[in-house]
């Protein structure tokens, strides 16, 4: 049996690109008493069990100031530049109320929670914001589709019967014109036929 290296690479292709694109969409949880995550651009959802606000810390590299977004207004904020040079950082210093806290971080570059203490802390964090998330899923489902029409038409399917294969064209074979008088008295006959009447008549 004959191997279709070209529908192999496109089914392969479809199995990294779905790989891919769940684990970027799928949500990261994190759980300890110290904790230290990247928090991407989505929402993050942090559970303080204790009943006390905790002290926690967003840190950012480079010289782009990001911003806390949250519908609570204890959470709310931007960060400040810290160091000089090639060591400039972006600091943040918030309270986590106790229960849910939920935020978005806007702009900076490798964001950072930091939360040091005793209690132990719960955190969900969708990686991706609303829009890289829906481009995520557009560009699945158009390289799905793409790769699953290319293998369904290299297999040799019929759109009109998709559980039956195309059957090969037959080879035509060339017309062989016999002689006529272009619609004008009968048609001559093969030279053996007059032979025949010739040893007839004699």
């Amino acid at each position: 049996m004959k191997i279709n290296w070209k529908i192999l690479i496109a089914a392969a292709l479809m199995v990294i690109v779905a790989v891919w694109a769940v684990d970027s969409l799928r949500p990261r949880s994190y759980s300890g008493t110290d904790l230290n995550f990247a928090v991407g651009r989505g929402t993050i959802t942090v559970n303080n069990p204790s009943d006390t606000a905790l002290p926690i810390q967003l840190t950012g590299t480079g010289t782009r100031i990001f911003t806390v977004q949250s519908q609570d207004e204890a959470l709310r904020g931007s960060s400040a530049r810290q160091g000089s040079g090639r060591n400039v950082n972006q600091l943040l210093d918030f309270t986590l109320p106790t229960g849910l806290s939920t935020f978005t971080i806007v702009n900076g570059s490798g964001v950072n929670l930091v939360a040091t203490s005793t209690v132990l802390l719960e955190a969900t964090v969708q990686s991706m914001s609303g829009s890289e998330s829906t481009t995520v899923l557009a560009v699945t489902v158009v390289v799905l589709l793409g790769a699953a029409f290319y293998i369904f038409r290299a297999s040799g399917r019929s759109l009109t019967n998709p559980l039956q294969r195309r059957s090969p064209v037959p080879a035509t074979m060339p017309t062989v014109s016999t002689g006529t008088t272009g619609g004008q008295g009968q048609a001559l006959r093969a030279y053996g036929d007059n032979r025949a009447d010739i040893s007839e008549k004699s």
